[in-house]
């Protein structure tokens, strides 16, 4: 495990040719190759009625174009640097090349609650099927526009399961560019659960960073969401990472999970293990 090419989606949005900058720090854990993935959404360009668009397509295609020779230009000094426009649906474009690579980074804007129950978002329908580790930012948020590295102080939100497993392989693998990692559970009370085998699990996982990374252990009592935004920005979190278990879109949306709820609220970086 470990990542050698990374898929960058975009929309062009600001913030996200920041983000892409940031994460070339990955060269340090052995990342070789950055895809930046553009897409044209198909309903932009083609309608029932009218046909294919093909001067629009021409248009957003030679736009497109002229941004990514400039990215080009910049990050081809540094690293591998290829780039794609293709016309097409967001979700199904990176989910059809997912397997070609080792991390997706994508950006994630605000959205209004009914978008969000509705027609849900294109992070949400790509993090209900990947199979692939997913590295997820708000644009607007400081982190992205501030000095700070992304992966020096990561926290590691765990329950125990098998996503959390992948989650703690992963992170190993990344030792290179992680100066700490705060390992958390969350006892959550209202199910009366006990507090030992949280202990067993953040005892096991921290034995597996120990001499590896700087790690430390806390366990917590309350709403695992909650706490874990909340103790994130208390300690100075860089990165928050997480496992999820894959529901599907519409369980995601209209019920929610730990993670979901994580990755809408947190002013971090979300890194989501499947």
């Amino acid at each position: 495990m470990g990542v050698k090419k990374l898929l960058f989606p975009t929309k062009f949005r600001a913030g996200s040719l920041q983000f892409l900058k940031k994460l070339l720090v990955l060269k340090k854990a052995g990342l070789e190759e950055v895809t930046v993935l553009h897409i044209i959404e198909k309903e932009k360009v083609s309608f029932d009625y009218a046909g294919y668009l093909k001067e629009v397509e021409e248009k957003l295609r030679k736009k497109a174009e002229e941004i990514l020779k400039e990215w080009e230009e910049e990050f081809s000094k540094e690293i591998n640097f290829k780039y794609e426009i293709v016309v097409g649906i967001p979700e199904y474009e990176v989910l059809e090349r997912e397997e070609n690579f080792d991390l997706i980074a994508m950006g994630k804007p605000s959205s209004g609650l009914i978008k969000k129950l509705f027609m849900g978002s294109t992070t949400m329908n790509i993090l209900a099927h990947v199979k692939k580790p997913v590295l997820v930012a708000k644009f607007e948020e400081e982190v992205l526009h501030s000095e700070k590295c992304l992966f020096c102080k990561v926290l590691l939100a765990t329950d125990g399961s098998e996503p959390c497993k992948r989650a703690l392989g992963f992170i190993k693998s990344l030792a290179p560019v992680i100066e700490e990692v705060d390992v958390l559970a969350v006892q959550n009370v209202k199910r009366k659960e006990s507090r030992e085998p949280y202990e067993k699990i953040v005892e096991e996982f921290a034995k597996e960073l120990e001499g590896v990374v700087k790690v430390d252990t806390h366990i917590l009592e309350g709403t695992p969401s909650k706490e874990i935004l909340r103790f994130a920005e208390s300690i100075g979190s860089s990165m928050i990472v997480v496992g999820t278990t894959g529901k599907d879109a519409f369980e995601e949306m209209i019920i929610g999970s730990t993670s979901h709820r994580v990755l809408e609220k947190s002013k971090l970086p979300v890194l989501v293990i499947p």
